[in-house]
């Protein structure tokens, strides 16, 4: 379902993103003109790997895999991009012709299609907006690289953990709740991780202690003291 009317919610979550945070009412009012409201259901497609790149999207409910399909044929999850963020900008810039990934949505969603071209006119005609972006996408590399040392340096307890504290909205020393928003199949493969080992991990992190698990809801105990572990790799 397509609806390109951007209401004042979606613009507010939209002028909050870091992406285009650093534009000014004129440059911002330009991409609205350009941008559409884009509804789908779970497991609908929004592009395919290898598609011609025609937008960036920005999510402003549910959830978007982003994928790659292995010489295999199997699904390797290479993000879970939910609501605030952006994807795609940085093959836009880098000036590939092609999506690199697959985005599905994991969930019923809605996201913000702005047109690729015309994004690239409007940083054109600003170099203080182009220096701006370069400084957004730079964080993304550095997050990227992040990602990557965590994956190889650490095993699957690390990164398990690791990534449900970065799903806190609010971090303190204390018991905390956090609701899943996609299945663990997909998280698993997130970090990459085997669904079997996923499993392992979290019986071994719940027999330690340090987390519950009830269906789609993860109790973290003591998250200071979780985070001291971390910091001592005793994870």
């Amino acid at each position: 379902m397509l609806d390109k009317t951007l209401n004042h919610d979606v613009v507010m979550a939209m002028r909050e993103c870091v992406m285009f945070s650093g534009m000014d009412d004129g440059q911002f009012d330009a991409l609205l003109r350009f941008s559409k409201l884009v509804s789908k259901p779970a497991e609908c497609m929004l592009f395919q790997q290898d598609m011609p790149l025609t937008h960036v999207y920005f999510v402003y409910q549910g959830a978007v895999k982003l994928s790659r399909s292995t010489v295999k044929g199997d699904e390797k999850i290479i993000e879970v991009i939910l609501p605030g963020r952006t994807f795609a900008e940085g093959v836009l810039f880098k000036g590939a012709p092609m999506y690199p990934v697959t985005a599905t949505t994991l969930k019923s969603s809605t996201v913000v299609a702005v047109d690729g071209k015309q994004l690239l006119h409007l940083l054109k005609s600003s170099n203080e907006l182009c220096i701006k972006m370069l400084a957004h996408v730079s964080f993304r590399l550095h997050w990227m690289i992040n990602e990557l040392d965590k994956q190889t340096l650490h095993n699957a307890s690390f990164r398990i953990i690791d990534y449900f504290l970065s799903q806190l909205t609010v971090q303190d020393s204390n018991r905390h709740e956090i609701q899943l928003q996609v299945p663990k199949r997909d998280i698993a493969s997130r970090l990459s991780i085997k669904p079997e080992t996923f499993s392992r991990a979290l019986k071994s992190l719940e027999k330690k202690g340090m987390l519950a698990v009830h269906e789609k809801t993860i109790i973290l105990h003591d998250i200071a003291k979780i985070k001291e572990k971390m910091a001592l790799e005793e994870i």
